[in-house]
C-alpha cells in the first residue's frame, strides 16, 4: 500500500463530525490538522481519516468540548 503525505496505515475504524454538535471551537483542527479543517460555515469536518493514529484521533474525541467526534460503528 501506498501512502501519501501523512497518511497513517491500518486504521480499523472511521472517524466522523456529527456537525449538528459541533461548537466551531477548531481546537481538532489545531490538534489534528492532518484529519479535521474546518469548513466554509466553520464547522469542523474530517478530511483525511488516515492522517493520525486511531489512538491520536481517540484523544481528540475525548478532549472535543462540543463531544461531536465519534467512531462510526
Amino acid at each position: 500500500m501506498s501512502l501519501k503525505g501523512n497518511e497513517v496505515e491500518n486504521l480499523s475504524r472511521e472517524v466522523y463530525v456529527d456537525k449538528t454538535e459541533c461548537t466551531s471551537c477548531g481546537q481538532c483542527a489545531d490538534d489534528l490538522p492532518d484529519v479535521f479543517r474546518l469548513d466554509d460555515d466553520d464547522v469542523a469536518e474530517v478530511y483525511n481519516s488516515k492522517g493520525a493514529t486511531e489512538e491520536e484521533i481517540q484523544e481528540e474525541i475525548d478532549a472535543c468540548p462540543g463531544e461531536c467526534i465519534h467512531w462510526r460503528d
